[in-house]
């Protein structure tokens, strides 16, 4: 159906906009935690 929200015919990418959203919000995350941690300055209370 041409009025079905979140669907669109005539762009080829498999995967819907909000698996495209939350993947990278969670590959930014993925990043500052390692940046963070790299720098020194992550979870410091936690060590072993």
């Amino acid at each position: 159906m041409a009025g079905s929200p979140g669907r669109h015919e005539d762009d080829g990418e498999g995967a819907p906009r909000w698996v495209k959203v939350s993947a990278a919000v969670a590959v930014v995350l993925v990043l500052v935690f390692v940046i963070v941690h790299l720098a020194g300055g992550g979870m410091t209370g936690h060590a072993l």
